[in-house]
């Protein structure tokens, strides 16, 4: 009698608890299904901002956001950490601000350290930018975010709220799955395209060192064959002059000015001969650096391309100058406008690390 009373006792106490649970899952389903909806539907206008804002800077389409899609999902990361923490403050316009700055800048800073050890690249840089830490975030950008929080909280979340009621909650099963489903395959097929890509800079450093070595092996024989060339054109001229100026004076008045005009024609000889000879190192080089450069961006997934283009400021920890390079090829800039300041970037140092980007 007393294990029955036990049982039944623990039915009764197990039972709201079940039937709490069976209530709770699907509210908390349905929140958690509307939260990551939301996150898409910033992630998405974080990419519009970020689009038109660099597109402008960049005079061309600049196709912004991590993944293939058109998502930013930092913006959208943000967006969603903000309404479930700042939303109780609403009527608070100036905590909100403050909240949303300092978080918002606590999220950019480990997303950027997080990808930085994860890819050794760094996709923003603030290091030109005031008030900057690591150059990882900024004050400006805070005051940014904190503006959005703002207008998040207090302006667009209540309509979000309210068109999201409006939709019948099937259709919002469907888009969430649909959505789900379609970003973990854009974001696979994106970290397995871009992985690799330090190592791929590694390769080409290497591939531009030895290049270098060829070319001032060549540039040093060039060199000392001009030098060569200049001593005997000039000293058959100068003394073709001289002899002529012992002659007396008529034989001097037009001789010795024959042949001084010979002697400026052997010496004009010798200058061109020199300045075409100095020339042939630079344009071997940069044949020889555009033919490489082709093949090594032929070498790339279309993921580490697309990163390229996408991000202006892209730097890798000692191969930045390689990517300035190959972003030039990659974005169809004329080739005049390739000279030699690029290839005497290149052809330097390759692990020197360029920190005179800004995003």
């Amino acid at each position: 009698m007393i294990a029955s009373a036990s049982a039944i006792t623990a039915s009764a106490l197990t039972l709201p608890a079940i039937t709490l649970l069976a209530i709770a899952l699907p509210t908390v389903a349905i929140l958690l299904e509307k939260l990551f909806l939301w996150g898409v539907l910033y992630s998405f206008c974080g990419w519009v901002y970020e689009t038109i804002l660099v597109s402008v800077q960049e005079r061309r389409f600049v196709n912004r956001g991590f993944l293939n899609g058109p998502l930013c999902p930092i913006y959208g990361a943000g967006a969603v950490l903000g309404i479930v923490l700042l939303t109780p403050l609403r009527g608070y316009p100036v905590t909100i601000f403050f909240a949303g700055a300092i978080g918002a800048c606590l999220l950019e800073y480990v997303t950027s350290w997080t990808m930085e050890r994860l890819f050794h690249a760094r996709w923003w840089d603030y290091s030109n930018f005031r008030f900057n830490l690591n150059g990882r975030i900024c004050l400006l950008g805070a005051i940014v975010f904190g503006i959005g929080g703002l207008l998040i909280v207090e302006v667009t979340q209540p309509v979000v709220y309210r068109v999201t009621d409006m939709v019948p909650q099937q259709w919002l099963h469907l888009a969430a799955v649909v959505l789900i489903v379609v970003t973990a395959i854009d974001l696979t097929v994106t970290v397995v395209g871009f992985s690799g890509f330090y190592e791929r800079l590694a390769e080409f450093a290497g591939e531009i060192r030895q290049t270098a070595g060829g070319l001032r092996q060549t540039a040093g024989e060039l060199r000392q064959t001009a030098v060569a060339a200049v001593p005997t054109a000039v000293s058959g001229a100068v003394s073709g002059a001289v002899s002529g100026a012992a002659e007396t004076l008529y034989t001097v008045a037009g001789a010795a000015g024959s042949r001084i005009s010979v002697a400026g024609e052997r010496l004009g000889t010798a200058v061109e001969q020199v300045r075409r000879l100095s020339g042939t190192p630079i344009a071997t080089a940069n044949r020889m650096y555009d033919r490489l450069y082709e093949t090594l961006t032929g070498m790339l997934s279309g993921q580490q391309k697309r990163m390229i283009r996408s991000f202006p400021h892209l730097r890798a920890n000692g191969y930045t100058d390689i990517i300035v390079q190959l972003r030039k090829r990659l974005t169809e800039v004329p080739a005049e406008s390739q000279d030699t300041s690029g290839l005497q970037q290149t052809s330097g140092d390759p692990h020197r690390s360029d920190t005179r980007n800004g995003r």
